[in-house]
């Protein structure tokens, strides 16, 4: 039988994230258990929106079906796992390698609120709901947004500086874009 309490602990302490309370972190499910669920369980509830959005920017005239799903679901599974593979070693280094697991538990469940969030401006773009321009307003909106939380949970759960945590949310952005620049050029090449 399918165990939902990760998913509404997850959920629901990810919203109290949002929120800045830092208790939403203390309410998700913990340990080896409570980490593959938060991956699992998070990359699932975003992907039907991200597979949806990559449909309605697949262009026949430039992209090779299945080489564009592919590589798509690649690099999907790729931007959910380098994250937390990377921060073992910074928690390690930092001292802090007892408290990974409730960071990253509470990064991948707050990560599914931001990824859906960020998903459904694409959509609204990529269906003509919206202009890019209101998009790109939305869409750095949304970047600050997922900023803060990133850098309070960073702070609070790890118990570092906040020089410290800033290091760590740019750590993040750099690897987002590490990633976009992937998909990029092995759709191109």
């Amino acid at each position: 039988m399918i165990d939902l309490r990760p998913l509404f602990y997850g959920l629901a302490g990810a919203a109290r994230l949002m929120r800045l309370d830092i208790s939403g972190a203390h309410m998700m499910v913990g340990g080896a258990r409570g980490f593959w669920a938060s991956i699992y369980w998070s990359a699932g509830l975003a992907a039907p929106l991200f597979f949806f959005l990559m449909l309605l920017r697949y262009d026949p005239a430039k992209h090779d079906g299945w080489r564009y799903i592919f590589v798509h679901g690649e690099i999907y599974v790729i931007a959910w796992l380098v994250f937390p593979l990377v921060m073992d070693h910074v928690s390690t280094l930092l001292n802090r390698r007892e408290k990974y697991l409730k960071f990253i538990i509470a990064y991948n469940w707050l990560n599914c609120f931001y990824n859906i969030f960020y998903l459904i401006i694409g959509l609204a773009q990529a269906s003509g709901m919206t202009s890019w321009e209101g998009a790109s307003a939305a869409s750095v909106g949304m970047m600050l947004a997922g900023v803060v939380w990133i850098g309070f949970l960073t702070r609070h759960t790890l118990e570092i500086p906040y020089s410290a945590a800033v290091g760590i949310v740019v750590l993040d952005l750099f690897l987002s874009m590490m990633i976009s620049m992937l998909s990029a050029a092995l759709l191109a090449g």
